[in-house]
Order: structure tokens, then sequence, then C-alpha cells
């Protein structure tokens, strides 16, 4: 690389339920979020950001 210049990489990753199912309910996606966010942090990773509908999230890692 040449002096000066940033480089980073940002990884999108998209789980999805068992055959799309709906099955991530509303009441349930903040305790989810934080569950994963804290197996990302304990592999030394840094979420982003999270999101999902109610057969898949996304994640947005460093």
């Amino acid at each position: 690389m040449m002096p000066g210049t940033y480089s980073q990489v940002l990884l999108h990753v998209v789980f999805s339920t068992r055959k799309r199912a709906a099955m991530i309910k509303p009441e349930f996606q903040t305790r989810l979020y934080e569950y994963i966010g804290g197996i990302v942090r304990s592999e030394g990773g840094s979420l982003l950001a999270i999101g999902g509908m109610p057969d898949h999230v996304h994640l947005l890692l460093r």
C-alpha cells in the first residue's frame, strides 16, 4: 500500500431461517440481535449494524 492510504473491509452477512419461515417475532428481535452482537464481539469483530425481517437477519461487520 502507498503511504497515507486507508483501506477497510466490511462484511455483509445474511442469515435466514430454515425454509425462510417467518420465525423471528418482533418481541424477540432485540434479544436476538443483542445475542448475535455478543458473539461477534467475542470473536473480535465489530457489529456496525443489524436488522432484518421475520425470515432473515442482516449484519454489517468490521
